[in-house]
């Protein structure tokens, strides 16, 4: 049997503390995608999950604890994302694998975009809660691509023979970052389907080589 989660006093949450954690929880994901995090109250989010400020402080210290919860509990390793990665991927099916996983990915950030932002600042300005929430969220999908990258290196002497661990962090940083990118407006005439595009190409070109 699972342990109950606990409270900051160290009381066991029974279904109704759960519940309460849930809807704080999920008021300031909503929050955070209307305004900047340091700016964001407890007041608001208590009005928004219909709780008293009192009451947030009994699962959170702060406002960015309460953050913190949400990005450990949003995980970039989804069961879709994962059951992509793990199947057998062929020359004949790697082009679509590739296609469904790029969507996959972009799709799930679009859904978290505002809790994944501030996870990645956060992380990348030196808080190690975040950096630790991140690396666990996203390891499953790099040590995927490590095993793909390193499969067609075994099979086909025309792959790169680029360096499996590296590459796979290069390619979660160009996923991540087109991901936040297709969110914003073009001056270039850039288009959703047409970087998903590309990026499926970089993806394939790193594993055989060519299309």
């Amino acid at each position: 049997m699972s342990k109950r989660q606990q409270n900051l006093y160290g009381q066991e949450m029974g279904d109704k503390g759960a519940k309460t954690r849930a809807k704080i929880l999920a008021a300031t994901e909503s929050l955070i995608g209307k305004r900047s995090i340091t700016e964001l109250k407890v007041s608001e989010i208590g009005a928004l999950a219909g709780v008293s400020s009192s009451t947030f402080y009994l699962y959170f210290q702060t406002v960015l604890e309460a953050a913190l919860a949400v990005a450990n509990e949003t995980n970039q390793s989804s069961t879709e994302l994962m059951e992509i990665l793990n199947r057998d991927w062929t020359h004949d099916n790697v082009l679509e694998n590739a296609q469904q996983f790029v969507k996959e990915y972009v799709s799930f950030w679009t859904k978290h975009a505002s809790i994944l932002r501030v996870r990645n600042f956060s992380a990348d300005e030196g808080d190690r809660r975040f950096y630790d929430a991140r690396r666990q969220s996203v390891e499953p999908i790099h040590f995927a691509l490590q095993a793909k990258l390193s499969h067609f290196q075994s099979i086909d002497k025309n792959a790169p023979t680029l360096h499996p661990p590296s590459t796979a962090s290069v390619l979660l940083a160009l996923l991540e970052r087109t991901a936040a990118i297709v969110l914003l407006p073009s001056v270039h005439k850039a288009t959703r389907s047409r970087q998903i595009e590309a990026v499926t190409f970089m993806l394939v070109s790193t594993m055989v080589g060519r299309i």
